[in-house]
């Protein structure tokens, strides 16, 4: 019994004493670092020039500057190319209403509006050297004494001016219009400038003036509106244009004369 009792003891102290005692493990050299990849060199900036820095990595590339006067339309192609061209290109705007702003010369202040009055009235004296029918008494070539006096003023105005006196042409009647031209250089001829006779020619009217019928409808008309005060007409357009009850014996309108008699 005391035999069995001591090889449980042993049996144990030896379990006790194999549980607690570390592994062994095989050790290992540690390994070398691996060798690092040698640095590049650093590149050194080339020559800067004055007022321009050098471009950085996350610069875009320089946009070529077309020279002054030649097509912007750059790179592009087919439609694209010729819709920029048309809308966009600075040298076909400039060819076409822009200009060039070395060639631009201002007018002076008022001098477009001055040339187009100075057109109208040079287009009005045009017309007032014409003889029409109605400066000549009817069916001849004697100038009757409208046509006289305008002769007097024509007469007047041919040293300053370079128009050209003309007689209205006569297509019913050949041969008076010629008739009339020769009175007319017969007149001039007494004057103290001369007029050679290219100056007098025969050809239609410059200005077209009113028939005879529109004359006598504007008349009536004019005359109604003085006998109505202003009015246009009767109705609404007398209540917003105005009117009064006419014209007296001197001259005051209706409105004026109850203002006076009050």
């Amino acid at each position: 019994m005391p035999h069995v009792h001591r090889r449980h003891l042993l049996f144990a102290g030896l379990m006790i004493a194999g549980t607690g005692a570390p592994v062994a493990t095989a050790q290992e050299a540690p390994a070398a670092p691996a060798a690092s990849a040698p640095l590049p060199a650093p590149t050194l900036p080339g020559a800067v020039t004055e007022g321009v820095l050098p471009a950085g990595p996350f610069d875009s590339p320089p946009t070529a500057v077309p020279p002054a006067g030649t097509c912007t339309c750059g790179n592009r192609h087919g439609l694209s190319r010729w819709r920029w061209h048309r809308t966009q290109c600075k040298q076909y705007l400039q060819e076409h209403f822009l200009g060039y702003a070395e060639e631009f010369n201002e007018w002076p202040l008022g001098e477009s509006l001055y040339a187009h009055g100075r057109t109208q009235v040079a287009n009005g004296l045009a017309a007032r050297m014409v003889f029409y029918h109605y400066d000549f008494v009817d069916g001849t070539s004697q100038l009757n004494l409208r046509g006289c006096d305008k002769l007097a003023a024509v007469a007047a105005t041919l040293p300053t001016t370079f128009f050209p006196v003309v007689v209205e042409r006569t297509p019913t009647e050949p041969g008076l219009d010629q008739s009339r031209r020769l009175t007319l250089l017969t007149q001039l001829a007494q004057g103290t400038f001369p007029v050679p006779a290219e100056r007098v020619v025969i050809g239609p009217r410059i200005a077209n003036g009113m028939t005879g019928v529109e004359s006598l409808v504007i008349y009536q008309r004019q005359l109604g509106n003085l006998s109505s005060g202003g009015s246009i007409g009767g109705g609404a357009a007398g209540g917003f244009v105005g009117g009064g009850s006419g014209f007296d014996a001197g001259g005051l309108s209706g409105s004026a004369v109850t203002s006076v008699g009050r």
